[in-house]
């Protein structure tokens, strides 16, 4: 019996509105603002140079690992890099809010969006929000931002677990938190390797979603593959009626 829906975010729920490039552009000059402020004045172009190094390196060993580096991790090894000691560092937790300013204010949602969270919360399944993320403060906060924090019993960020999708721990982890077995849950996400192989390697169900330009090639085999967002419903319906 169906008794549990668990949605990824990126890709599935939401999209950026701007670039990747974009997105660690502003989060640089947010950084080398953060720094003047707190009379840290850096060479910007050293500032990129290390920054996108360490990106390089840390992007490289989590896809290899599949281990989760939190922002605050990455940004406290940027500044050793730097040369910038202990006691002349602003708060971490500020550089961290800053940096995601531009990020968390160019996400937005697939249309129908709410429409379909409310069906599916009809439906009287447990619902769980399961991403790939550096950092669970930034999630909690874009799904505050727009307004999606009500419809999810348990949200679950690689970020806290410590590790990323596929990989079976983040999804065990939803699992327990929603009090369900696997066969009582269908993962709904974008991507077929994140979200498709690793809910299928433990036996949940699968839906994959392709939205606009969303489409993400792969060898796993999901139980339904959906255009757009209100065929999510009527898929997770006839997906329950075969449990």
């Amino acid at each position: 019996m169906l008794k549990g829906a668990i949605f990824d975010l990126g890709g599935t729920l939401i999209h950026l509105t701007v670039s990747w490039d974009q997105v660690r552009e502003g989060r640089m000059t947010a950084i080398h603002e953060t720094l003047r402020e707190h009379k840290l004045e850096l060479d910007f172009d050293e500032l990129h140079r290390e920054y996108l190094k360490l990106h390089e390196e840390e992007s490289e060993y989590a896809a290899r690992t599949l281990e989760e580096i939190e922002m605050e991790k990455t940004f406290s090894k940027l500044l050793d890099r730097l040369g910038i000691e202990m006691r002349q560092r602003p708060p971490m937790v500020d550089l961290v809010k800053r940096s995601f300013a531009l990020e968390l204010n160019s996400w937005a949602l697939f249309p129908g969006v709410h429409e379909m969270l409310h069906q599916v919360r009809d439906m009287r399944l447990k619902i769980g929000l399961l991403s790939n993320a550096r950092s669970d403060w930034a999630v909690r906060e874009i799904l505050e931002h727009l307004d999606l924090t009500k419809y999810f019993d348990v949200i679950v960020t690689s970020a806290a677990v410590g590790y990323r999708k596929p990989r079976p721990e983040p999804f065990q982890h939803m699992l327990e938190r929603l009090n369900l077995s696997a066969g009582e849950a269908v993962m709904i996400g974008n991507s077929m390797e994140a979200d498709v192989a690793g809910a299928r390697s433990l036996g949940i169900k699968t839906i994959h979603v392709v939205f606009g330009d969303n489409a993400d090639e792969g060898n796993a085999d999901p139980d339904a593959t959906v255009l757009a967002v209100p065929d999510v419903v009527p898929a997770i319906k006839r997906i329950a009626a075969n449990c």
